[in-house]
């Protein structure tokens, strides 16, 4: 099995612009390939789907078993230098660990020895958005239309009409709020001390910028030999319903029918 000679996971909760992240550090051409390989189960994209194997990846590469499923992630996301990249939101976190144990090599394993075991050399980059209401709404809408990325190749195709709903927006704010609290407390068991990277920076042209280059010396890497810095690949996505979500969902929280 091909082992990558150094690991870094990027770690975040959903709309914190990881997507735009990952995609600039693939185009590096020396970062690694970061994708989420380990997605949890999602039976309404693929049903039958019960571990890795058997989700887009595995399907995609004709997957024989969970041991063959990380033989083929670690080439995939790997570039030749050996550096591996990945992608793990935090509420993959649990369910991820636990079909890890279910591995034989990995059986017996606490959590950060899994990650220690998983990922060679690993490095931990920390994503995060500093608006986490916007955050919240954006996920919100994402979860009921079905578009997650919009790019060039890839246009908006909303598979239905969202909805706004103060108790989903408020629910996810949560779960965004418990997954920069998890995701510290896991740097704390791994022992590492992660790259911070902020979204509203992402945004920008210097912080964006930055923010690659920063991963980079982060992994070691010297960029100096990049001929061309990899532009944004994704576009933003948020518009005037997002902003009406905002204001709503403020407001009524505000009168007293949000989370104490």
């Amino acid at each position: 099995m091909h082992v990558p000679t150094t690991s870094y996971v990027v770690c975040a909760s959903q709309r914190s612009g990881t997507t735009m992240l990952c995609r600039a550090l693939t185009d590096t051409r020396i970062a690694g390939r970061p994708d989420e390989y380990f997605l949890a189960v999602d039976e309404r994209e693929l049903p039958g789907w019960r571990c890795w194997e058997d989700g887009p990846f595995g399907r995609a590469h004709d997957v024989r078993d969970r041991e063959h499923y990380l033989e083929i992630v670690y080439d995939l996301g790997s570039t030749p230098n050996g550096i591996f990249g990945a992608k793990l939101m935090w509420n993959n976190i649990a369910w991820a660990v636990a079909k890890f144990q279910e591995m034989p090599r990995f059986e017996g394993l606490d959590r950060p020895a899994v990650f220690h075991a998983a990922f060679p050399d690993l490095h931990v980059v920390h994503v995060t958005r500093r608006d986490r209401v916007r955050q919240a709404v954006s996920w919100a809408r994402m979860a009921q239309d079905g578009v997650w990325v919009v790019s060039d190749d890839e246009p908006a195709r909303p598979t239905r009409s969202p909805q706004y709903d103060f108790d989903l927006i408020s629910g996810l704010e949560g779960l965004i709020v418990e997954g920069e609290r998890g995701w510290r407390e896991l740097f704390d068991e791994l022992g590492l001390t992660p790259y911070e990277v902020l979204y509203e920076e992402l945004l920008t042209e210097d912080g964006y910028r930055r923010s690659v280059l920063g991963v980079l010396e982060h992994l070691g890497l010297d960029s100096s030999g990049m001929k061309t810095f990899p532009p944004p690949r994704t576009h933003r996505q948020s518009d005037e319903l997002n902003e009406a979500w905002v204001v709503r969902y403020i407001s009524e929280r505000r009168a007293g029918s949000g989370p104490r």
